[in-house]
Formats: C-alpha cells, sequence, structure tokens
C-alpha cells in the first residue's frame, strides 16, 4: 500500500510538472515588454493580436485537471491584483520543477508552509523591507507605463498610461480620496468609459461627467443647474393591481378609461415640474403618452439604461429611484439628483448623452473616450485599464505578519515545526518579539538592546541595511503606530508625513538603534506604497535574502523548500531577458556583488512596480503547489450521474 501510494503521488507530481511547464512555455514569450504578441483566433473567425496572459490561459482551452487547476489560479490571482497571469505560470512550473529535483518526501506539504512562515517572512521583514521606498507623490506614469508594457505595444501604453494617469486626478483631485475612488473605477469602469471605434488612439480623451449610451427619448434644452429623477418603472398609471382583473363593458368605458390616465400623466408631468424635476432617467422603456407630457412640460428623458449604469448615477449622487405615489400626487419629491448639464453628444455615428452630475462621494464624475482603430482593440485596451485600477489598487494595501517568530528554545521543543536560529543578538530581537507590543517597545528594552546590537546585529562589515542609489531612491523609517501607517499612506503621496532618510551605506549610529529596532518590530511585512523597479529587482533581492535565511535552518525539508523558491524566483528576470545575450547573467553577477559589498544597486528608467502584488503573486504561488500536492485522486465525469429514487421494495421489509 505505501508503495502504491507514493508510486500515485510520483505519478501525480510528474503530470503537474508537465502541465505547468506547457502553459509555461505557452506565455513566457509574452512576458514582460520585451516580449512577443500571440494571435487569436476566435470562433467568428476574427483574428485578434495580444499578450494578455489571463486571455492566453483562457485561448488554451487545456483538457488536464492539474493544468486547468493552475491555469484558474493564475487568472483568480490576476482578478484579485490586476497582474501577474503569466508570471505566475512561469513561477508555478520553476517551483514544481525544482521541487520535483530536489525530491520532496511526504512532509513537503508542511514544509511550504513552514517556510512561508519562518523563511519568507523574515526574508521580507529584515531583508527586503529595505530596499523598499515610497511611491513618487502624485505621479502615476512610473507605475502604469511598465504595466501596460506587458500588454501593450510601446505607442499605445505611453498614451494610455496618460490616460489613466488623467483620469484618476480628475476623479479623485484629493490624493486622501484616492484609494476609494480606485475601487469605483475598477468596479464601474464599463460604465465609465465609451468605445469608439474608427478613430486612432490619440483622439481619445478624460471628458467631465459620465456618457450614457443612449440617446434622449424627448430633449428639452435648459441653461444651468436642474433637478434628475431616477425611475425604474413605467411612470403611466396603470389601471388596476397586479393580479386584478379589469372588466370593459362597452367602448365609452374603454375609452373614459384612457382619459383617466391621460390626465393623471399629465399631472404626474405637472407634479415634476413643480418639484423643479427637468430630467428623467429611466432603466424600463416609458409609454408614448409619458414622452409626450414629458415634452409638454419640458422635461427630458433618457430610457433603457442598463442596471450597471443605474447603479452608478446611484452610488455617485446618493439618490435612490423614485416610486410613485399612487393617488398621493402632492407629496414632496426628495430624492432628485443635481445635474450640472445635460446635452446630447455624437460619437462618430452614434449619439449619446452626456450628463454631468454633483457628487456626494469623494469620486467627481469624468468619462474616458477610447478610441481605437477596430472593436477588439478597443475591447483591449479597455481591459488592460480596467486591470491597472485594479492593480493601483494594491499599492495602498499593506502584508502584515502571519506566522509567529520564535527563540532558539522554543524551537527546539518543536524542531519539527520551525526553524532554529543560531545568531544570539537574533534571539534577543525574537524575545522582544513575542513579548512586548509591536509597536511600544519600551525605552529601557530599546537601550538594552541597543549595545549589544550595535556590535552583533549592526556589525558595518556585515550589515545589510538599505543600499539605494543615493539620487534615485529614498525609503521611510517607520516609527508610529500601524494604524498611523494606513492613515499615512491613503493617498497617492506615501511618503507624507513620514520621515524621508537619504539612502545610503554608513556605519551605524547608536542614536539611530531606536528607530531601527522599532522598524524591524512592526507587524507590517511590507508597507503600503512600496515599490521597486521593474526589470526583476523584487525577485534578485528576495531571492538573495531566502538563501541567507535558509542557511540559518536546521530543518532540511525547510532549506530545500527554501533553496527550491529562491532559484525559482529567477525564473522571472531569465524570461525578461531571454532576448539578450548574456543579459540575466550580467544582471544577476552584479546585482549579488553589489549586495554582498552593501552598495547601491543599478538603477534602470524603465519605470516602478508594486512591491505588494508581487509579494501576493509569490504566496499565491505557494499555496496552489500546496493544492496541487494534497490532490490525492482524479475523477474524470464524462456524462451527468443519472438520477435514482429510492423506492422500498418487499425484500427490505
Amino acid at each position: 500500500m505505501c508503495r502504491t501510494s507514493a508510486s500515485l503521488g510520483s505519478v501525480r507530481r510528474s503530470l503537474s510538472r508537465s502541465s505547468a511547464a506547457a502553459l509555461a512555455g505557452a506565455v513566457r514569450g509574452a512576458l514582460g515588454p520585451r516580449g512577443g504578441r500571440a494571435l487569436l483566433l476566435r470562433p467568428t473567425g476574427e483574428a485578434m493580436p495580444t499578450r494578455d496572459g489571463r486571455r492566453l490561459l483562457e485561448a488554451l482551452s487545456v483538457e488536464p485537471p492539474a493544468a486547468r487547476v493552475m491555469a484558474a489560479r493564475a487568472c483568480s490571482h490576476r482578478a484579485a491584483t490586476g497582474d501577474g497571469a503569466k508570471s505566475f505560470v512561469v513561477l508555478l512550473a520553476a517551483v514544481l520543477r525544482g521541487l520535483r529535483a530536489a525530491g520532496g518526501g511526504a512532509g513537503l506539504r508542511r514544509a511550504l508552509r513552514d517556510f512561508e512562515a519562518q523563511v519568507l517572512e523574515r526574508a521580507a521583514a529584515r531583508g527586503l523591507r529595505r530596499h523598499l521606498r515610497p511611491a513618487p507623490p502624485g505621479s502615476l506614469e512610473p507605475l502604469l507605463e511598465p504595466y501596460l508594457a506587458g500588454r501593450l505595444g510601446p505607442g499605445e501604453r505611453r498614451r494610455l498610461a496618460r490616460l489613466c494617469a488623467e483620469m484618476c486626478r480628475r476623479c479623485a483631485p484629493a490624493d486622501a480620496t484616492r484609494p476609494q475612488v480606485l475601487r469605483l473605477l475598477g468596479r464601474r469602469f464599463p460604465e465609465l468609459h465609451a468605445a469608439v471605434p474608427g478613430l486612432p488612439l490619440a483622439s481619445s480623451r478624460v471628458l467631465p461627467g459620465i456618457v450614457l449610451r443612449r440617446d434622449f427619448a424627448a430633449y428639452c434644452p435648459t441653461d444651468g443647474e436642474l433637478r434628475a429623477l431616477l425611475v425604474t418603472q413605467p411612470l403611466r398609471p396603470a389601471l388596476t393591481a397586479p393580479g386584478v382583473e379589469f372588466v370593459v363593458d362597452s367602448e365609452g368605458q374603454y375609452l373614459a378609461s384612457l382619459r383617466w390616465i391621460t390626465k393623471r400623466t399629465e399631472a404626474l408631468m405637472k407634479h415634476l415640474q413643480s418639484n423643479s424635476v427637468k430630467l428623467l432617467l429611466s432603466s424600463v422603456k416609458q409609454e408614448d403618452v409619458v414622452i409626450y407630457y414629458a415634452k409638454l412640460y419640458g422635461v427630458s428623458v433618457v430610457e433603457c439604461l442598463s442596471s450597471e449604469e443605474m447603479a452608478l448615477i446611484s452610488e455617485v449622487t446618493g439618490v435612490s429611484p423614485y416610486v410613485p405615489f399612487g393617488d398621493d400626487m402632492d407629496r414632496e419629491i426628495t430624492e432628485t439628483a443635481v445635474v450640472t448639464f445635460c446635452q446630447p453628444l455624437l460619437l462618430v455615428s452614434k449619439r449619446c448623452v452626456h450628463i454631468g452630475f454633483a457628487s456626494v462621494c469623494a469620486f467627481q464624475p469624468h468619462c474616458l473616450i477610447l478610441c481605437g482603430p477596430v472593436d477588439g482593440v478597443n475591447e483591449q485596451h479597455a481591459a488592460a485599464l480596467q486591470e491597472a485600477f485594479t492593480m493601483l489598487q494594491q499599492l495602498f494595501k499593506t502584508v502584515d505578519q502571519r506566522g509567529e517568530w520564535k527563540v532558539e528554545g522554543e524551537s527546539q521543543s518543536k524542531a519539527s515545526d520551525v526553524c532554529s536560529w543560531h545568531s544570539s543578538a537574533t534571539q534577543k530581537q525574537l524575545v522582544i518579539e513575542n513579548t512586548c507590543n509591536t509597536n511600544q517597545v519600551s525605552e529601557c528594552q530599546l537601550k538594552a538592546l541597543s549595545d549589544e546590537t550595535e556590535r552583533k546585529v549592526f556589525d558595518p562589515d556585515k550589515c545589510d541595511l538599505l543600499v539605494h542609489n543615493q539620487k534615485n531612491h529614498s525609503t521611510s523609517v517607520l516609527v508610529a503606530h500601524n494604524a498611523d501607517i494606513v492613515t499615512a499612506c491613503e493617498g497617492l503621496n506615501v511618503g507624507k508625513g513620514l520621515e524621508e532618510t537619504c539612502c545610503h551605506v554608513v556605519p551605524f549610529k547608536p542614536e539611530e538603534s531606536r528607530a531601527s529596532i522599532a522598524q524591524d518590530y512592526s507587524n507590517c511585512l511590507i508597507e503600503a506604497g512600496s515599490v521597486l523597479p521593474v526589470g526583476g529587482y523584487f525577485e534578485i533581492l528576495l531571492h538573495y535574502y531566502i538563501q541567507d535565511y535558509a542557511k540559518q535552518c536546521q530543518q532540511s525539508e525547510v532549506t530545500i523548500v527554501s533553496n527550491v523558491v529562491a532559484d525559482a524566483l529567477l525564473s522571472i528576470p531569465k524570461a525578461l531577458y531571454q532576448t539578450e545575450r548574456d543579459g540575466f547573467t550580467k544582471f544577476y553577477l552584479e546585482a549579488i556583488n553589489l549586495l554582498k559589498k552593501n552598495q547601491p544597486l543599478p538603477v534602470n528608467n524603465e519605470g516602478l512596480e508594486s512591491v505588494y502584488c508581487k509579494y501576493q503573486l509569490v504566496i499565491s504561488v505557494l499555496h496552489c503547489v500546496t493544492e496541487l500536492l494534497s490532490i490525492d485522486l482524479v475523477i474524470s465525469i464524462r456524462r451527468p450521474l443519472q438520477k435514482f429514487e429510492d423506492r422500498d421494495s418487499e425484500d427490505d421489509t
């Protein structure tokens, strides 16, 4: 039985590895700004070139169950963070390949969990975090251009990055409101843009207000502000209530009923006019009699709006849809939206309605007119921009410590679950981490520890302090409470309110010990707004610090996983530099040598990337590997199960 289980596990891991390798081979060529495009053929015969990882994975229509799980997890990660579908598959394939070569045992799943809590978090908190810097205040183009570079061509990405940044700035004039505005832009982007085929991308622009892709059913021009009413049901009065039969015995009764309906409709329009309502926004088609009296009393009507458009207007204005009052026609209408302008808009050959609303939330309504040669290109551009807004949301998130770091004495009693750490100075730090409030280290503890750590932990020859370029890099020394971090990072000006320090290598000074130690004891592994230059810097740094901490770990399986993940991280920069001869080798050796010497890393001018997204990519891949390793049996169902009725037979009695 044991032999059979071992062989099944080996076959399962082999199938997962081959599936991951096949998926990685399909997307690796499109990874990064230098990647190529794949030509997708739709069932309609339309050909669409794309570099989007999600589209590539969906177009593959993979059959093996393991490959389906991998593609689904990659797309789920992409939907959550807006980025990383191709990198997910490449990193996953490298991890599975490394685990196969290392020959992990039965405790591999537990070792993966221990690695995340004991090695990965330490590498991020004590190594990677020292190289991070806050995003430049008020500037989104350095983040957007490299993000769009992995999906679009050079000319497209520059123009769309500027449009995306302009839309963010106009919709959120105050930096403090940008996180919640980005969430709304990500959710409602289909309603906040209008695609116009047949025009060049350069014709795209951001307009104030919202563009409704409908024409006026009735248009009555008016100047200045006006009141708008949201309607979700017909305004023409009904003769009976639902479920009640209305009997007409003669033609005279029928004509009298029509006259009653006409008078009631006219009275309703007079009532709207007396309440200063000049615009009706309806999700249903209104009767001709409603349109007639709307024109007669100067009320514009836009009908057949989608439920999503109605929900967006309600969210922006805070107004609920209007419900007719029945026989009570004198009741004041209070649920009306303030409209600053309302006018027709001609987009090529399509007539639309352009409306400006007075917002009651942080979002200032603006709409993107997105132009492109054909509908397929517009569709790709819109999808890239919507996911860019999702990616920007991650910039304001933090990664908190989840694993419990324990001292060597506790580790020895549970040697199968955790690692042992040998440095005596590190042990003293861990004692304080477990006994003190994370953000409230007392003065005496800091002072008692400073003398010891000054000689050991912060030895200038062994120090791995932040080693960024003085001109281009800066970091924030975090001394405040973790709640203050979130408050300070609410806007894109993430460094505001934090003490900015020059980032150069200096010997440790006693007066710096308290701030440095307080930073190490924060529950926050990666602070909000943390960025790194694109081009493999994150992977190189995390690779270096994982290997560094793995050397101190006594548990063999955790050491194996650490080395496998550290080597697998290099698969991403290898794919990025695959078009350059010896490009990766030169970049890797130069970066590692500078890290060992505590010298500034070489910096490119290709832009920045959110560290939160990159770190979550690693976590998602590790969870996917654990899930794949936990699959013991695959059941293929080719047809639905037949339903059987339980019937008691005489034999059962």
